[in-house]
């Protein structure tokens, strides 16, 4: 008798041969995501982790520019504890004017670094190409490989920076991975010089040095007692600005963590209906065959070993096709992460990817998954009663059940007999078949939702133009970044924009660091937190600054914080907090709270007056953020003070400086968001063309019928076509909804630790009706090229059978 249970699942392998190669395929698409998702969301982690061993990483880097506190102290106190490694106190000057092959590059920010002999203690440099030396040689610099790859900086090129009236010319000798301020779509980067360079060329000029140090702790979680320690050491608290671990790891992980949420989540849904989609083929295939399941019931052919049949076609099915989902897993994830971690990619190395483990688990999970769904779907052959299937080609029940359903009042209020024949025909098969409509929608609502997520994702962060405000920043037409800040004419630069009559409002912006010390943080005890602090000599309501809830300050005593330290602080709107402003500190009142991409919302902002209470002499500026009256003069306007001024200033408008941050994230979104949508694209076909093949080899007998009275056979498969089209058509619309308001939501939940709780996004209706719309079109074809076998049979060949 096994014998004969291997024909007969060898016969329905035969006779199915499309359909079950389109199963197979939907296997493996199935195995293909969730894995790779598994191997993004492990390796991201994991390849950072083993990065940042590798070059014995720092855990915290304190800045020290402002003078508050001695840096030769800072360094030696914290070299003298046990516990913690720390760098050689790392001097540096500041610069942001550069330029490459002729092109100057707007919003980078430089550490220009007195390069001092390896090893560094902390931070170690690990060289991607170029000659290996303890420093770098005279006329030489070493750049990191996140700003080598964003502006495609070889060795041996020539870099211009501007250091005042001096145009310095560098050639690159190395390019190395720098762990913490090496990170993608970062503008800070540490540009190594040799000794003699930096003393002879940068510190002849205005301005003091400032320093960095670095601090790797044995123990990370016991950093705070340290902390507790050293500041009652220190007698007040640390009043220089400190960049946590959070904060280094942060856009290495940001973009792989997004990619590898929504291919999980994409994943097992796509497993989900695979596994739904083998139950309705076998639901079909055991009421296609009834007939001939009665017979060899009658025979003495065992419901067991009826379903053993069906066991042994998936599990080959299985077996040829999630293998290969594995190997593409790996490909497709290596891939990814190769281009979104690339800084931290050596020329010499390649990317060790792990967690194949995982990925062979759920390949095994997904086996087991589909033998339960073949198991629990093939029993209903346990219910087919000989004598019924003989004579009604189903149960008697289900023959009743659709009678009914095809003769129900809601049928009849329809009124058939008003439409064209080609209508009828089309919604009939819809009707009579209503649990496989019911997938089909399902499907088409999950294929379209994740066509428009990804199109939603990369057009709302190509077009953060439109939304800069909501992502933190501002929304001014154009940013006058002062280059150098002993030689910026600000009063020549303020005369030029008063007497400009294209110039709408201006506004002067510095950024300075506040701390807030550890006895107002519920959230730990002994350390105080240092926040980055916006500070606006201006009007942040004309400029485009938003906020969540409150408004932005406007008087000395006022303060918005970033929404992740309201959380910390466990602070709302009409509080007070307590902020150190150079050296002092100083009672605020809460008036708004906001949201930013940017130090992960670690951060807060006052107006200039407020700095001014504490230090009257302040007049410091970084930015002068300017509206023009018409935007299309924005750019005339930028390209007028950039001649004047660049000497000082690097002048952009508001498009040039956030393409340099996010151009880099939307191409890395391209390919997976592609992938996946094509990946669903293709699945909506195979499942249609399987659905839809099926449906008409049980309706044989009908379509006969018609052929026989004259209907012609095109008539027929476009009955049937724009019945799934209109079908797919409505779940279209339903995945239009998910994909612009209910997936976003989902993504909130891993950006909310970045900084963003409520994802901005761009939409570009016309593009979204054209991204779903294609979704429609792969149903239709899969329905269309299904239902060439009416074609091809006769009307006598459709009736017998």
């Amino acid at each position: 008798m096994m014998a004969a249970v291997c024909r007969l699942s060898l016969s329905y392998l035969k006779k199915s041969k499309v359909q079950n190669l389109f199963i197979a395929l939907l296997i493996l698409l199935s195995t293909l995501l969730v894995p790779t998702a598994a191997i993004i969301i492990a390796n991201t982690g994991n390849l950072f982790t083993e990065m940042h061993s590798r070059t014995n990483g720092s855990h915290q880097i304190l800045t020290l520019e402002k003078g508050h506190h001695d840096p030769q102290f800072v360094h030696d106190w914290w070299a003298a504890q046990d516990g913690v490694e720390v760098t050689k106190l790392l001097q540096y000057r500041a610069l942001s004017g550069i330029s490459h092959q002729g092109q100057d590059f707007p919003n980078l920010y430089l550490f220009m670094m007195n390069t001092p002999a390896s090893p560094l203690g902390v931070d170690e440099l690990v060289f991607s190409q170029g000659m290996v030396s303890p420093t770098p040689e005279k006329g030489a610099i070493w750049v990191p490989t996140s700003m080598a790859n964003s502006y495609n900086i070889s060795v041996d090129d020539m870099i211009s920076f501007k250091a005042g009236a001096l145009i310095l010319e560098l050639r690159v000798s190395a390019i190395v991975v720098d762990v913490p301020f090496g990170a993608p779509f970062s503008n800070t980067s540490r540009i190594w010089m040799n000794s003699d360079d930096y003393q002879g060329k940068l510190t002849a000029l205005p301005g003091n040095d400032n320093y960095l140090i670095g601090l790797r702790f044995a123990d990370y979680s016991n950093n705070r007692d340290y902390w507790e320690v050293f500041e009652k050491d220190l007698g007040t608290p640390f009043l220089e600005s400190k960049m946590e671990f959070e904060s280094i790891s942060s856009f290495y992980l940001i973009i792989n963590r997004i990619i590898g949420f929504v291919m999980i989540f994409l994943g097992l849904v796509m497993m989900l209906i695979a596994l739904i989609t083998i139950g309705f083929t076998i639901s079909d295939s055991i009421l296609a065959n009834y007939k001939t399941i009665g017979v060899l019931k009658s025979l003495g052919l065992t419901s067991r070993r009826t379903i053993a049949t069906y066991v042994m076609l998936y599990s080959f099915l299985s077996f040829v096709s999630i293998p290969p989902g594995l190997v593409l897993s790996t490909l497709s994830s290596r891939l990814i992460l190769t281009f979104s971690l690339s800084s931290l990619k050596t020329a010499d190395t390649d990317l060790r990817i792990q967690g194949f483990g995982a990925a062979m688990l759920i390949g095994l999970i997904l086996f087991a998954l589909v033998i339960l769904f073949v198991v629990l779907y093939a029993k209903k052959a346990r219910k087919i009663q000989p004598v019924q299937a003989i004579r009604y080609g189903m149960s008697e029940t289900d023959n009743s059940k659709i009678s009914r359903r095809m003769n129900s009042a809601g049928v009849r209020r329809l009124g058939f007999g008003h439409f064209p024949a080609t209508v009828v025909i089309g919604l009939r098969n819809l009707i009579k078949n209503i649990k496989v409509s019911v997938l089909m929608l399902i499907l088409t609502t999950m294929a379209s939702s994740v066509l428009v997520l990804g199109y939603v994702l990369i057009s709302s962060i190509t077009g953060i133009q439109h939304t800069a405000a909501k992502w933190g920043y501002d929304n001014a037409n154009i940013a006058a970044v002062i280059v150098n800040k002993t030689e910026f004419p600000r009063a020549e630069f303020e005369q030029v924009i008063n007497a400009d009559s294209r110039i709408a409002n201006y506004g002067w912006q510095a950024n300075i660091t506040g701390i807030i010390s550890s006895e107002a943080r519920p959230d730990t005890v002994g350390q105080s937190l240092s926040i980055s602090i916006s500070v606006l000599d201006g009007d942040y309501r004309q400029l485009g600054f938003e906020t969540l809830s409150g408004n932005n300050p406007r008087l000395p005593n006022e303060i918005a914080l970033g929404v992740n330290v309201a959380k910390m602080l466990n602070k709302n709107l009409g509080d007070v907090i307590d902020v150190y402003i150079e050296g002092k500190q100083q009672t605020f009142i809460i008036t708004g709270i906001y949201q930013a991409i940017a130090n992960m919302s670690i951060s807060g902002r006052i107006t200039m007056d407020a700095v001014r209470t504490v230090n009257p002499t302040y007049n410091d500026v970084d930015v002068v953020f300017i509206n023009v009256n018409g935007l299309n003069q924005a750019d005339t306007v930028a390209d007028a003070l950039n001649i004047s001024f660049k000497a000082s200033t690097s002048v952009v408008t508001q498009q040039t400086l956030l393409d340099s941050v996010f151009k880099e994230a939307s191409n890395i979104l391209i390919f997976p968001m592609s992938l996946m949508g094509m990946l669903f694209v293709l699945v909506t076909f195979i499942i249609i063309f399987s659905t839809c093949r099926i449906n008409i080899r049980r309706e044989s007998k009908t379509y006969g019928i018609y052929k026989s009275v004259g209907m012609a056979s095109k008539r027929l498969r476009w009955s049937i076509t724009l019945g799934i089209a209109a079908l797919s058509a409505i779940g279209a619309i339903l995945g239009i909804a998910a994909g612009v308001y209910l997936l976003p939501t989902l993504l909130e939940t891993v950006l909310a630790g970045y900084g963003i709780v409520h994802l901005p996004i761009v939409l570009n209706w016309g593009g979204i009706l054209l991204i779903a719309s294609i979704n429609i079109i792969s149903a239709a074809l899969g329905a269309w090229v299904s239902s060439n076998v009416i074609r091809k049979a006769s009307p006598r060949i459709l009736v017998v059978e």
